[in-house]
């Protein structure tokens, strides 16, 4: 799990470059995964600056059938919650 954790999370790294964004303009970052994120967590998605704005875990399986662990990261300039 910590190899496709890393592969993701460089995927999103080279998405975020390539918009001229990195971690730290992240406003939510989200994971899709029934598999225990803690002997990553801390080395690889902390370590990344990945959830400075902290990160929420759902524990189901990702949206896209066939994978094991999904992310996405978002950034708004202004977000109401209801």
């Amino acid at each position: 799990m910590t190899e496709k954790a890393r592969h993701v999370l460089g995927t999103m790294e080279k998405r975020l470059g390539a918009l001229g964004m990195d971690w730290g303009r992240a406003g939510a970052t989200q994971v899709y995964t029934v598999f225990d994120l803690h002997p990553f967590l801390g080395d690889e998605i902390v370590a990344r600056g990945a959830a400075a704005a902290g990160l929420t875990w759902h524990y189901a399986r990702p949206p896209v059938q066939g994978l094991d662990y999904e992310m996405d990261v978002r950034a708004v300039a202004v977000e109401r919650v209801m």
